[in-house]
């Protein structure tokens, strides 16, 4: 009897989940459906209007997809995650903005909510760049703070009128990179790792086999944090019209501003509460119906096309193309595209599909990437040379970071772009052989293999490799390095020698790039499309088409879950408790290790990187 309803029970619990799945899938299909019957209507807004930009999103190169998950917690909860804007869209409409009749002024608000590889801090520089080029229009920009991070507080200095909350407090602390250590932790729970690598500089398997950063590595870390805190003060100095001097000064001793110590050393303009903001803004503008401002907001404001718009731009038009193919995340072997990891087969076959198009007159590849396999990217060099053989011109556009295997895809192109703060360079290849044996056998796991040689199961992570085994995969990685040293010394017409003294694993920033050799200039990503034009000799008659491109719930199924891009979603809380720090941390290095999937645990990666480096609130 018991077994009986044991079983109805599972049966039924079968059936509730597979009627869940069929009625979500079956939604999705018929809001499909309805979208391509129905145009989407563009939304217009009003004369005397203010454009809205809440930083309260995040900022990536790449455009976001839209998941299953995140569709379905949308549609069956208020619950949702901040929007996320790619910087080619957000800079498109900064520049429609400068020139509307209808845009009376630019407002900024929020705080950036950063995830992945979002929120850069070459992302942000050339939003800085894109807000500077508005205010050419003698349009004005209007801030609203109550509690910025630092790398809010870039942006928000660049305002004509930067007002703060009366209950906020603004913190300039300068910028630290924070790892966690794994050593002893793994020689306590029996965890065996074994390096191979080359280079002195190549820290990225420290958190894996020591407690703390290497001197080599703490002093090109240093250096680095040293360059970026430089640029930032310089920065913001400038946007604020404050000697920069006398910032630094302030900076090493008073770095946590109350709203009246933040206008005394005029960090802001005023210090308002928001109902007095809004005033303000009216005088600007006009107002709406509500006895507010009439606001536009940016997430509306945005030239995404519909999904006629989007097949149009695929097969129906002669236009040429200036394709932008995105390679943002750690780089696997394999395929997949999340904007934290990306497949090198599945950019490789992105650039397929763009050589196939007769339409694709030049590429740009956008790198925004620590590295990772080493297979995975020279699955992606491979298809660059081959699009590049068949005269379709390659500009690289680098991003936030662009390191070792993100670096070895720049290598051959025709012309190379950086920020001047981009990560870059740590031209190195290291081999990380986790083994599980101790931990295993302390809970009772063995295993037992019969193999046709002693090294057959060379890739277990059963036992730890023989001294033997251990020389047989260092001269693999020394192999690699020397093919990643060729690579660099024929694509950048250098002599060896001088590859070697800037290569062993050293990062540098996008000016120690240009210096040393590494990259052609500095630019942003509508400098490399303009490369890119310049390069295929096409004229002003073009479109630019991204891979991937933005993807948006549809619009029948929004209606029928009442759900509006004009509403105020509830965003999902930010943890951010001391435990949840560390747990976080810990995740980090586990999904790490995770996406070690090289067939021959190859790799040049940069895993101590994070998202703007050094600006960790």
């Amino acid at each position: 009897m018991k077994s009986f309803f044991k079983d109805i029970l599972t049966r039924m619990a079968v059936t509730l989940v597979s009627s869940i799945l069929f009625a979500v899938v079956s939604l999705f299909l018929l809001g499909a459906l309805i979208a391509s019957l129905v145009d989407e209507a563009k939304v217009e807004h009003q004369p005397d209007s203010i454009l809205t930009i809440n930083l309260t999103m995040n900022l990536t190169d790449r455009p976001g997809g839209f998941g299953f998950e995140e569709l379905t917690r949308q549609a069956l909860t208020d619950e949702q995650e901040p929007p996320q804007m790619h910087l080619w869209e957000v800079l498109k409409a900064l520049r429609k903005a400068k020139s509307d009749p209808k845009v009376n002024a630019l407002f900024i608000k929020g705080g950036f909510m950063p995830s992945g590889y979002g929120c850069g801090y070459a992302a942000v520089q050339e939003l800085l760049q894109g807000i500077t080029d508005f205010k050419k229009s003698k349009k004005p920009v209007i801030g609203y703070m109550r509690n910025p991070s630092q790398l809010d507080y870039l942006v928000y200095s660049l305002c004509d009128q930067l007002s703060m909350d009366p209950s906020g407090s603004l913190l300039l602390k300068g910028l630290s990179s924070e790892a966690m250590f794994f050593g002893e932790a793994f020689d306590k729970y029996g965890i065996g790792i074994q390096v191979v690598r080359t280079g002195e500089f190549k820290g990225a398997v420290e958190p894996f086999i020591s407690t703390q950063f290497s001197d080599e590595n703490r002093a090109q870390i240093n250096r680095l944090l040293r360059l970026r805190w430089n640029d930032y003060v310089s920065t913001i100095s400038k946007n604020r019209s404050v000697n920069q001097k006398v910032i630094r000064q302030k900076l090493a001793k008073d770095y946590l501003y109350k709203p009246e110590e933040a206008l005394e050393h005029k960090l802001v303009d005023l210090i308002a509460p928001y109902d007095q903001m809004v005033d303000q803004l009216i005088e600007l503008g006009s107002f709406d119906d509500k006895s507010s401002f009439i606001e536009i907001d940016f997430i509306d404001y945005l030239d995404r096309p519909n999904p006629q718009e989007k097949l149009a731009q695929e097969i129906g038009t002669e236009t040429p193309k200036i394709k932008i193919i995105y390679v943002e995340g750690a780089i696997i072997d394999g395929w997949g595209d999340d904007g934290e990891a990306v497949g090198g087969h599945q950019i490789a076959n992105r650039l397929q599909e763009a050589r196939a198009d007769e339409n694709c007159r030049a590429i740009v590849l956008r790198v925004n990437s620590p590295g990772g396999s080493v297979s995975g990217s020279d699955a992606i060099l491979q298809e660059l040379r081959r699009v590049r053989q068949d005269g379709v011109p390659v500009v690289v556009s680098m991003g936030s970071v662009a390191a070792s295997g993100g670096y070895w895809i720049a290598t051959e192109c025709d012309r190379l772009l950086a920020s001047k703060q981009t990560i870059t360079g740590s031209i190195g290849v290291f081999g990380l052989l986790p083994n599980f044996k101790n931990i295993a056998a302390g809970y009772g796991l063995y295993w037992d293999a019969v193999k046709t040689h002693d090294h057959s199961d060379i890739m277990s992570v059963s036992r730890p490799k023989s001294p033997q085994e251990l020389t047989v995969i260092q001269e693999h990685v020394e192999s690699l390095y020397a093919k990643f040293i060729h690579l660099v010394a024929t694509a950048r017409n250098m002599e060896i020698e001088k590859v070697l003294s800037i290569a062993e694993g050293r990062v540098w920033t996008g000016i120690d790039a240009k210096a040393e050799g590494l990259v052609d200039g500095f630019g942003g990503i509508e400098a490399a499309v303009l490369q890119a034009v310049k390069l295929a000799e096409i004229g002003d008659n073009y479109q630019v088409v991204e891979v991937p491109g933005v993807e948006t719930p549809l619009h029948a199924l929004e209606e029928m879950f009442e759900v509006s891009s004009t509403t105020s979603p509830k965003y999902l809380p930010k943890k951010s408790g001391s435990v949840t720090k560390i747990t976080n941390e810990i995740q980090h290095y586990l999904s790490f290790l995770q996406s070690l999937n090289d067939p021959r645990q190859a790799y040049g990666i940069l895993p101590w990187y994070r998202r703007g480096f050094g600006f960790i609130d």
